[in-house]
């Protein structure tokens, strides 16, 4: 099944129950909640979202805070990140979210393996406490990254998931585009990644999609997606086929917008391979 919305809860929205409300009412079928600045939802809150969520088809994910690093030369700061991401979850559970996005952190000058090998274990670390806590029904998702100094690619993320479970990347298609300079150009080139998903037999696609300006260092600043950098029209073919669940979260400056666009695009897509067929 497809699922499209936005990252974040309309800005008219007064709750995340009431920002379910809306994004259902705009014929979409996912809500993102947003705690980049901060968890600061309380449980009766998230369970109200989760039940008007479950009563209208909508599903629910969560972003953790932007300042999480696994890797940092800090203690404190990688004692408090695991914290972030352990709260993220305990809402995300309450509300009945599919998965939280984790941005894990930074190379913190160090080389990609040695970086890598200390994700696993802190990634590893926060998982066996989630499951302890009675969230094992939330996947951790680590979002694929687009500047160049964040940890975050596909072959690293491959060393996490491979030895530990309920862990999963998270496919940001402009990231990805950014960070390769641009690399994102064809139909091919979104069948690539898609394929490289696979790779990790996760059980649905949780991706994000916006426009992006990049530069030398990766991702600059997120754009409309009518800018076509990347160009999602080549994305959309390719997702009917598909047998696992797919959800495309809008983080666009349009994000209802952009969602319904991307949405129409891809219903129009299948219509007309209908058709054909």
């Amino acid at each position: 099944m497809l699922f499209f919305g936005p990252a974040g809860v309309p800005p008219s929205a007064k709750s995340t129950e009431e920002g379910v409300r809306l994004v259902s009412s705009l014929g979409l079928n996912a809500l993102e909640v947003e705690f980049v600045r901060g968890v600061r939802m309380k449980k009766e809150e998230a369970r109200r979202a989760g039940q008007k969520a479950a009563e209208l088809g909508v599903r629910l994910s969560a972003h953790a805070p932007y300042y999480i690093n696994l890797n940092s030369r800090d203690q404190d700061i990688i004692k408090r990140s695991k914290e972030h991401i352990l709260l993220t979850m305990s809402i995300a559970h309450e509300m009945g979210a599919k998965i939280i996005v984790v941005h894990a952190g930074f190379y913190s000058d160090m080389p990609s393996e040695a970086a890598t090998e200390i994700m696993v274990q802190g990634v590893a670390e926060v998982r066996e406490k989630a499951d302890e806590a009675g969230c094992s029904d939330v996947v951790l998702g680590l979002e694929t990254m687009g500047k160049k100094a964040s940890w975050g690619t596909f072959r690293e993320m491959r060393r996490v998931c491979s030895q530990v479970r309920n862990v999963q990347p998270v496919v940001d298609f402009a990231h990805l585009h950014a960070r390769g300079h641009g690399c994102v150009r064809t139909s091919a080139d979104f069948a690539s990644i898609l394929a490289e998903f696979e790779r990790f037999n996760a059980p649905f696609l949780h991706a994000h999609f916006t426009g992006i300006e990049w530069g030398p260092s990766g991702e600059k600043r997120h754009l409309e997606v009518s800018s076509a950098s990347p160009d999602f029209a080549m994305l959309a073919p390719l997702l009917p086929e598909k047998k696992y669940d797919i959800a495309l979260i809008c983080e666009s400056p349009l994000l209802e917008k952009d969602a319904l666009l991307i949405k129409k695009i891809v219903e129009d897509g299948i219509a007309e391979n209908r058709m054909i067929g």
